[in-house]
């Protein structure tokens, strides 16, 4: 399966320069929120929205063309 992967912030450094935070990753069915964590060598503190919405179980199972963003937590002061 196929989903899409924004990373913003500081986080787009983990992919090339062009890719502009953005990637397609093909993934094995059954596959989790927290493989791609796994791969992508993300930090376990991230927010994660799934398709729009925050999503706080890594252990969520992802579709074809299920769409994730990460971004690290807001500070308020």
């Amino acid at each position: 399966m196929k989903i899409s992967v924004i990373l913003h912030s500081y986080l787009r450094e983990k992919l090339p320069a062009e890719s502009k935070g953005e990637v397609t990753l093909e993934l094995p069915d059954g596959s989790s929120i927290q493989d791609v964590y796994t791969m992508l060598d993300l930090p376990r503190d991230l927010v994660c929205a799934l398709n729009n919405q925050i999503e706080q179980d890594h252990k969520h199972l992802l579709y074809e063309d299920d769409t994730l963003h990460f971004f690290r937590p807001a500070a308020g002061g």
